[in-house]
């Protein structure tokens, strides 16, 4: 056998040993070498450029430009005069960590010794891609690994991380005109181009991820002085969130394109051309870091302006004392201009456009003080201004959560916002608290949500938030705005956007804004997108401000809260442009543009005509687009006329005035209608102005707290289209039965706190024909408590009113709980407490026996009667009981005990009184 032979098979020997070994016994390679003639060698291919000991010379240079590239080796040995060639895979964790070396497989030989003769590199298809000549010896030893280091000639490269810095230059650079369009925060990915500045020769780094960085420091820098805010100094720097590979060398960087990432979107910000960082260089296998981009910022940018206009603005309202009051911001929140410029738009009750312009400024609860500076003017992209808010004290949401991009619905909630606050009442709400368990059980019916008003007010009416005197006409620029605000304030009308010219702020670099906006033309019709405005609680307003009357397409109209108005005079100027206006005149723009107008708590008080004190019907018949009208609490007397039937009302809020008559032709009513509130008025007749025919139904009518003693014009009463009407605390002695003559599609009725002493046969069931009420069958729940029944007609039988759910007849004059609603099959709940006679003596003593029985039945309230002994067994169908303050009732509720245990039965009751059979029980023996 020839020596090549044997080493061929000394080769081949221990390998079907070893695989023989895996598969039968599982053992290791490692562990089948020990003791034995047979050894590993493994190659590591390093660059020669990073190579310390640098042991082979190579035979030519290297065509691969990374180490990675190279994927076998193709080693040449010398054992003892024979030549023994073997090809090896080499690996590594990744592409980048090749860079730093590649390992081989493992060589098993004989052990020996072994002269390196060359070896040649391949790439992933075999290809070779150098060779190099090798000298030395390798040592392979008995069962040991013998490591011998290769180098490959392969191009130079380091890791470099970039560091984004800011560059203010003093020109808008035409060059680079859409530098305007982005925050330097925005930045997410950046392109980069490096120049070497040997060779000249460029690099080109595309999609670099970027993360963000706020710098803090210990120490006051910029443009303004410590009064700004935070004494920490604020900036901004962005890196590059992973090192790149680049070729050794030294560079600079003279080109990048910043992008702003949106989903799936890449938006370039920027291309930045002939720029210049700080030169940086490369070595192999090393990283540098922080090698900078100058990012260049534009300081004459319209977004540096509105920054500049921000601070001017802040200086002027006394910014250093301002002390924040709300829910909105952080308690005490100021603004804090202690950081780079191009930060400094970022403040409480600022926002910013994806272009960093300003769209939003909101200064309520701050606590300004002083003259709006014509800096305002500058704002163009201005959207939302709010000087003060209705709700700035205990809320101040409302204009936090104002966007320039709003849907139909989020407008609406804002339109609504102070209605739903201070206004809004659910009809129901008056009802007994068992009738409103009642309704909210029913999924078929709209849950009675407790009114959550401020009472009275979040800022008390004439109590001011900010002491601003002035505002300048340079608003007039701002034609974007689409809301606006001024509220608690002590301005007056007649200094709302003046002509004022400020002297310049101490210690701000003001510009000239007359010359610069001389040739400009401002005119009010221009602002088309101002369509919601709110002039609030501004206790030194005698007059509506002039401009509004100059508002092309004002749909929301908030003068809530100015009592110092004469508001009859300004409802007519608002309409006709004069205060003694008829309605003769060609009505103003806005008059008829006006949707939601909010008038409440202001003074209607009209001295020649102490009895009707409403603009005449001539004047408010302009109003075509009015849906919605707020006049509460606003000393509205007599007769009021109204808008005419041409006029479709969706609200109508005028509750808590001294209105006695409502006209005939007041206005109409839209399908939309959800409350219409007269209520704590002096109406003594239920107004003829609804028609129960109609074919939509609105959610509420309520006429509680007036002087109602029936209906105006009986005979030819229309009804009310209404499925709940509230007519409780009024002084009706007969049942109001024209409701129901006219066919009234009521399926909630409140009539608790009248007279009532009797109600007829037939005042529900029939119709003014004397036939059949086909609505009858659509009422469910009636409250007629605090009135003087004792007994009630068959009307309330099944017959007449099937779908009965909910019925209490609390203080009245009834000696027996009246049966006759007993027998509706779906009656939840029935309440019978507190039953007297004429002398104030308890009549009803009787339980009623078989309620057990009801089959639908599940609350019971009789107390405050004097209920003697109950016979009657209680099952766990009827579970809720209320029996307080019947002191000589004798109950046992032993059939019920486990259910009251297991929190499934509940009875209400006094701890004295005589209740057996439950252990569960607080009772006092």
């Amino acid at each position: 056998m020839t020596t090549y032979n044997k080493i061929i098979k000394l080769f081949l020997a221990p390998i079907i040993a070893v695989l023989f070994c895996t598969a039968v016994t599982g053992c290791k390679d490692d562990e089948g070498l020990q003791g034995s003639e047979y050894g590993y060698v493994q190659f590591k291919l390093y660059k020669a450029a990073s190579y310390q000991p640098a042991e082979e010379t190579p035979a030519s240079r290297a065509a691969s430009e990374m180490l990675s590239d190279i994927q076998k080796v193709e080693v040449e040995l010398n054992y003892n005069g024979t030549s023994i060639t073997q090809t090896l895979v080499l690996n590594s964790y990744n592409s980048e960590n090749a860079e730093y070396g590649m390992r081989s497989d493992k060589l098993q030989l004989m052990a020996g010794t072994y002269t390196m003769v060359g070896y040649r590199l391949l790439d992933k298809v075999d290809e070779v891609v150098s060779s190099y000549n090798a000298s030395g010896d390798i040592e392979v030893r008995p069962g040991e690994l013998t490591v011998h280091d290769l180098t490959a000639e392969v191009q130079e490269r380091g890791q470099v991380q970039f560091k984004l810095m800011k560059s203010w230059v003093s020109d808008s650079r035409a060059s680079t005109p859409s530098e305007e369009t982005y925050l330097f925060s925005d930045i997410d990915m950046v392109d980069i181009t490096l120049r070497n500045t040997f060779t000249q020769a460029t690099v080109e780094l595309e999609k670099i991820p970027v993360r963000q960085e706020l710098n803090y420091s210990d120490s006051e820098q910029g443009d303004v002085p410590s009064e700004t805010g935070d004494k920490y100094y604020s900036s901004e720097i962005a890196y590059t969130d992973s090192l790149v590979w680049v070729p050794a060398g030294e560079y600079q960087v003279v080109e990048y394109s910043t992008y702003r990432k949106s989903g799936a979107v890449t938006y370039n910000l920027e291309i930045g051309t002939g720029v210049e960082g700080t030169a940086f260089t490369v070595e192999d296998n090393q990283v540098t870091k922080d090698a900078e981009v100058p990012v260049l910022l534009s300081e004459t940018s319209e977004k540096i302006k509105d920054y500049m206009a921000l601070y001017e603005i802040w200086k002027a309202l006394n910014g250093p004392e301002w002390n924040y009051v709300g829910e909105a911001y952080p308690a005490g929140a100021n603004w804090n201009f202690n950081k780079e410029k191009d930060m400094w738009g970022v403040q409480p009750g600022v926002q910013l456009d994806d272009n960093g312009r300003v769209t939003a400024l909101t200064i309520a609860g701050f606590g300004a003080k002083g003259v709006v500076p014509d800096a305002i003017g500058q704002l163009t992209e201005l959207r939302i201004l709010a000087f003060g808010a209705h709700d700035e004290k205990l809320g101040g949401n409302i204009t936090a959560s104002l966007r320039a991009d709003m849907s139909e619905a989020d407008k609406k909630k804002v339109r609504e916002n102070y209605a739903n606050l201070f206004l809004k009442k659910d009809s129901r709400e008056d009802l007994s608290e068992m009738l409103q368990w009642v309704i909210n059980r029913d999924p078929k019916q709209k849950a009675i949500k407790k009114s959550t008003r401020i009472s009275p007010k979040d800022v008390q009416i004439g109590a001011v938030t900010n002491e601003i005197t002035e505002i300048s006409k340079a608003v007039m620029r701002l034609t974007k705005l689409q809301n606006l605000f001024i509220a608690n304030s002590t301005i007056t009308a007649d200094k709302v956007f003046t002509d004022w010219v400020p002297n310049p702020v101490e210690g701000v670099p003001t510009r000239d804004y007359e010359e610069e906006w001389k040739d400009e033309s401002w005119d009010w019709g221009n602002f088309k997108d101002l369509t919601d405005m709110e002039l609030y609680n501004c206790k030194n307003f005698t007059e509506i401000p002039e401009f509004v009357l100059h508002l092309p397409e004002l749909q929301v109209l908030n003068l809530a809260c100015n009592r110092g108005m004469k508001m009859k005079e300004q409802w007519i100027r608002l309409v006709t442009g004069s205060t003694s206006g008829d309605g003769s005149e060609d009505p103003t723009t806005v008059a008829s543009k006006i949707q939601m107008l909010y008038l409440g708590y202001n003074d209607f008080g009209d001295e020649d005509n102490e009895d009707n004190n409403f603009p005449p019907l001539k004047v408010l018949s302009h109003m075509k687009n009015l849906h919605m009208l707020d006049c509460t609490s606003s000393g509205v007397k007599g007769k009021v006329e109204g808008f005419g039937s041409d006029i479709v009302l969706s609200q109508l809020l005028l509750s808590d005035n001294e209105i006695t008559e409502i006209g005939d032709k007041f206005c109409s009513f839209s399908n939309d209608v959800e409350t219409l509130n007269f209520a704590n008025n002096k109406i003594e007749r239920i107004p003829n102005i609804f028609d129960a025919s109609s074919l939509y139904v609105m959610g509420g009518v309520d006429f509680s707290g007036n002087q109602i003693t029936g209906v105006a014009d009986p005979d030819n009463f229309k009804g009310i289209n209404a499925s709940s009407v509230n007519l409780s605390n009024n002084k009706l002695v007969k049942f109001p039965k024209e409701l129901f003559q006219a066919e009234s599609p009521i399926t909630t009725l409140n009539l608790a706190g009248n007279g009532i002493e009797k109600i007829e046969e037939g005042d529900i069931v029939n119709n003014r024909a004397g036939g059949r009420n086909k609505n009858a069958n659509l009422i469910s729940t009636i409250d007629l408590r605090f009135n003087k029944l004792s007994s009630l007609p068959d009307d309330f039988r099944a017959t007449g009113i099937p779908y009965l759910r909910g019925f209490d007849v609390s203080y009245n004059c009834f000696s027996k709980v009246p049966e006759q609603p007993l027998n509706c099959s779906e009656l939840e709940a029935i309440g019978v407490r507190h039953q007297r006679d004429a002398e104030g003596r308890r009549i009803l003593r009787e339980w009623p026996v078989g309620i057990t029985e009801c089959p639908s039945l599940l609350q019971l309230q009789i107390g405050s009667n004097d209920i003697r002994k109950v016979d009657e067994e209680m099952t766990p169908q009827l579970w809720i009981v209320e029996v307080k303050d019947n002191p000589s009732i004798t109950l046992d509720v032993t059939s019920v005990c486990s259910y009251i245990s297991a929190g499934l039965w509940m009875l209400i009751y006094d701890k004295t009184q005589d209740i057996r059979g439950c252990d569960a029980l607080d009772i006092e023996n």
